[in-house]
């Protein structure tokens, strides 16, 4: 044995292997080779709650996993929720070779890819060469874990230097720290320096990447065009390309990279939001919403299902309610409530629940129950704050429509300043939402401008007038001066089923508003003039 029984009696290794007789024989050969802690799983779905609650020194997981997660998206599952503690070896192995993922290694990489079928002597050695190679970079990763970038550098620097079995892994991570910080001119410089000794697939891809960074796209996109053809990159060339596009603007191409990417890998979670954030913010809304379903059908209990699907159908569904006619506001508006009602239980994460309470308290605001909305908007002082642009625009809007206009427009300033975390598909992907949110938002104030004045110059037609006035009043209900023409122009016209639940909400939403002695005194000349049926 290359390592003492004692060494594996002590730690603790979770196995996930759907294969009930391979599972038997892999856990045999960890119990030869000296494990005694072994914790054998069929899936990703019941490896998850078992990472959340205890830590493991290794986790070793075949490919293949059935017809949820494989073992890579477990393991990109397990780095974005930081489950993983800074010791654990990660190692996947499969009856195939594997594509291991090309540039990312700063976010979390697998520490070893094992070929089966395997003898316990292969994989002890694989555990042993996966576990030292850890030992040599544990500075370095419990750094990157404080996202202590400098104290990653020191230690990364001495790695290089030192020139043994860990330098090209520490020169690799170097690099993508660089990208991180924004240095991208040094992270290209430290590519470029590589492919000159070795035409390493990560190095040249790390060349496109800073030269899309830096602006030079017409040399990121042929670099990007070339990786393309190999089938080792060919997916990480795909993505960066549809990101570059993307930010060019261009989305016939950049739908054209992503529908190629999710050829090749359906269940690709960050190229379905890449490609329903495209429709979106090139105005194809209908298309948008349709993506959205789909989504939702294709995924629903299964392991790539995602509670974004519904959050976003959820808002389309609201914000065609908003801009509907008096006819179909309802039956919209029960299509956002019952988005959101078929969310999976095991979705409604921490993460998840403050966007769940926004997206009811607005829907709720729409259901003439304000004082619902209100409750939930003085408790968004103590969540955690949005970081997601989708997230932080709703908070905007029920500010917005429930008066406090400078909460509004704190949450759109948040918003006209986001700075996504990383510069991938993904932050690309949040920039240009959180740009296309805010020039909605400032487009639609401009128009409930329009509409609320429109409303008060027709003096001749008080039918119009009072389509004018609702279309305003649908986005901020609790505005004095707005609800008193709205109840003006109702006494004008004769009592109807429609009209009656307008006038409802319509006073339920004064009693929320901030009246001035101005209004006041304009509200008790009103009451005179209003039918009782308005005022029960």
């Amino acid at each position: 044995m290359i390592s003492q029984a004692s060494f594996y009696k002590s730690k603790r290794l979770l196995l996930v292997e759907d294969c009930e007789p391979v599972r038997a024989s892999i856990k045999g050969m960890l119990q030869q080779i000296g494990f005694e802690d072994i914790t054998a799983v069929a899936d990703a779905t019941q490896a998850m709650p078992l990472v959340k609650k205890d830590s493991f020194d290794f986790i070793l997981a075949d490919f293949d996993l059935g017809s949820g997660k494989d073992a890579s998206q477990f393991f990109a599952e397990l780095s974005q929720q930081g489950l993983m503690h800074v010791n654990c070896c990660f190692l996947m192995f499969s009856a195939e070779p594997r594509r291991m993922p090309v540039l990312g290694v700063l976010h979390g990489s697998p520490d070893g890819f094992i070929l089966k079928p395997f003898s316990y002597v292969e994989l002890e050695k694989r555990l042993t060469k996966a576990w030292s190679s850890r030992a040599k970079l544990l500075k370095v990763y419990s750094a990157l874990q404080r996202k202590d970038y400098e104290a990653a550098k020191l230690a990364l620097d001495k790695i290089i230097n030192a020139v043994n079995s860990s330098s090209l892994q520490a020169l690799r991570l170097m690099a993508e720290v660089l990208l991180a910080e924004g240095n991208f001119s040094a992270a290209g410089k430290l590519y470029e320096q590589v492919t000159q000794q070795r035409d390493f697939s990560w190095a040249r891809l790390g060349q496109a990447v800073t030269m899309l960074q830096l602006g030079e796209y017409q040399d990121a996109e042929t670099l990007l065009i070339t990786l393309s053809d190999l089938d080792d990159i060919r997916p990480e060339a795909l993505e960066w390309l549809a990101c570059l596009y993307l930010r060019q603007g261009q989305a016939e191409q950049t739908e054209k990279q992503l529908a190629e990417l999710l050829r090749m890998q359906n269940s690709h979670i960050s190229a379905h939001l890449a490609t329903a954030c495209s429709l979106q913010i090139h105005d194809k809304i209908d298309a948008c919403s349709k993506y959205w379903q789909k989504l939702i059908q294709q995924y629903r209990f299964s392991a790539f299902d995602q509670p974004d699907y519904y959050f976003a159908f959820a808002r389309l569904q609201l914000e065609q309610a908003l801009l509907a006619k008096p006819a179909d506001f309802s039956a919209l508006l029960k299509k956002s409530a019952d988005a959101l009602a078929m969310l999976p239980q095991k979705l409604t994460t921490e993460h998840a629940e403050p966007v769940i309470a926004v997206l009811r308290a607005r829907i709720s605001l729409l259901q003439g129950n304000i004082a619902d909305a209100r409750q939930q908007f003085s408790l968004l002082e103590s969540e955690a704050a949005a970081t997601e642009p989708a997230a932080i625009h709703d908070r905007a809007r029920l500010a917005f429509a429930l008066g406090d206009i400078k909460a509004a427009d704190n949450y759109m300033a948040q918003l006209k300043e986001f700075v996504p975390i990383t510069a991938n598909l993904t932050g690309e992907c949040q920039r240009l939402t959180a740009q296309y949110l805010y020039r909605q938002e400032q487009q639609r104030r401009a128009q409930i401008r329009q509409w609320s004045q429109a409303g008060i110059d027709q003096t001749v037609d008080a039918e119009q007038s009072l389509s004018m006035l609702r279309k305003a009043f649908v986005f901020m209900p609790c505005n004095a001066t707005l609800v008193l023409n709205l109840l003006q122009t109702l006494s004008q016209l004769p009592v109807s089923k429609p009209l009656l639940s307008l006038a409802k909400f319509a006073m339920t939403a004064l009693e929320f508003s901030h009246k001035t002695a101005s209004h006041q005194e304009r509200l008790a000349q009103l009451l005179t003039q209003l039918p009782d049926a308005y005022l029960d």
